[in-house]
């Protein structure tokens, strides 16, 4: 059957788990699977109340929705696909334009010389999982189970903002560092500075983030950049997400660890962003990308008995 319910959903996930095996978590490819697979997913619950929803009025393509064997149906447009889950799904139509943005920018990688799928995931990720949740949601599956739990929760830590009080915030709070480190001396910079970098400095802010994570929290790192209120580079606490599978490069074992930001505490402008949303709206990128690396040898070597008595 050419409009087939599970073999819909099947294929969703098949492309779904191309997406999670990927090794390189920020790889075009990745979100090039995921709104491939989105297409078939979106399919999925006409399919589930009758094939002939799938099908292109015009013909004999209804007929053969129907099971009358004809020559080359036609299934309808994405545009049509989208209008009739509004129907199908009545919660859909708050997910109707993120939808089409998504399958806009699929067509734009695919159909133009422009490289869409270049932009930071977080434009599109979490649009994705909202999408992904209501389809799934009308199905009663879980999301993870379709899509897969890595990504999933990749998803939801990113964050697209618009929160119009958290944003005045932000704004007020940015205002008010660089108005503090502005009336801060040279010599005073310089001074705080010297105290942030120094051993008691740098275990006193590292005690100040981890006292502030939470119960069940991945796996922490940390990460170099540069402050939104003064500019000086300051540690960034990050949180890991998910692991790419692992590939051999050489004699070495590779992965990637997806981390996204979640707290910055400026020890110079005294600046403090406490999620990933404020840090968002202070402009600080949201994810970054770790490479692990494990030499092949130390891996599988040591801690093995000698066979057979061999010594």
């Amino acid at each position: 059957m050419m409009w087939s319910f599970d073999n819909f959903l099947g294929k969703a996930q098949l492309y779904f788990s191309r997406a999670a095996g990927h090794p390189h978590a920020e790889d075009d490819e990745v979100a090039l699977w995921i709104l491939l697979g989105l297409e078939f997913l979106l399919r999925a619950p006409l399919a589930r109340v009758n094939p002939t929803l799938l099908a292109d009025p015009t013909g004999d393509s209804i007929m053969h929705a129907a099971g009358y064997h004809t020559k080359n149906p036609k299934s309808i447009q994405a545009s049509g696909v989208l209008s009739r889950l509004t129907l199908v799904i009545p919660e859909f139509a708050e997910r109707e334009s993120e939808a089409k943005f998504l399958i806009g920018l699929r067509n734009e990688e695919l159909h133009s010389s422009e490289s869409p799928l270049a932009a930071d995931q977080a434009k599109w990720l979490p649009r994705f999982i909202r999408v992904a949740d209501t389809l799934c949601g009308h199905l009663g599956l879980k999301t993870e189970d379709v899509v897969g739990a890595d990504i999933v929760a990749h998803g939801r830590s990113l964050v697209d903002v618009e929160d119009k009080k958290l944003a005045h915030e932000v704004k007020t709070r940015l205002q008010a560092a660089k108005e503090f480190f502005s009336r801060l001396r040279p010599d005073e910079v310089q001074a705080r500075i010297k105290a942030a970098e120094s051993p008691v400095g740098r275990d006193a802010l590292t005690r100040r983030y981890l006292d502030s994570v939470s119960p069940g929290s991945g796996q922490l790192a940390f990460e170099r950049v540069s402050c939104p209120g003064c500019a000086v580079t300051v540690p960034l606490r990050l949180e890991s997400v998910r692991t790419t599978k692992e590939w051999l490069e050489g004699d070495e074992v590779k992965s990637e660890i997806v981390c996204i930001a979640r707290q910055l505490l400026c020890p110079i402008c005294e600046l403090s962003l406490v999620s990933t949303a404020e840090l968002r709206l202070a402009d600080v990128p949201q994810q970054y990308v770790i490479e692990r690396s494990e030499d092949l040898l130390e891996r599988y070597s040591g801690g093995f008995e000698d066979d057979y008595g061999n010594d």
